[in-house]
């Protein structure tokens, strides 16, 4: 028995866009912060360097978020 048939599968796919989507976020924020930070000084412009942390900080959190979502269905 999976942890999530108590809910509906509307419910299910709701809570599944909201994780994806809030974690896309996260992964975005946490990867502007980290590149204005980091490279900010070394290329001299610290919105280049947030926009291509915030572009490559979410790569792996979509990927990541969705293999545990399979997985907790699995369970």
């Amino acid at each position: 028995m999976s942890a999530l048939d108590a809910f509906d599968g509307q419910h299910i796919q709701a809570i599944v866009i909201l994780w994806i989507l809030l974690g896309g976020l996260v992964g975005v924020l946490a990867g502007a912060v980290s590149g204005a930070l980091i490279c900010g000084k070394k290329l001299g412009d610290n919105k280049l360097a947030a926009m291509m942390g915030g572009m490559y900080g979410a790569m792996p959190v979509i990927p990541g978020l969705v293999l545990g979502t399979i997985i907790l269905v699995l369970i």
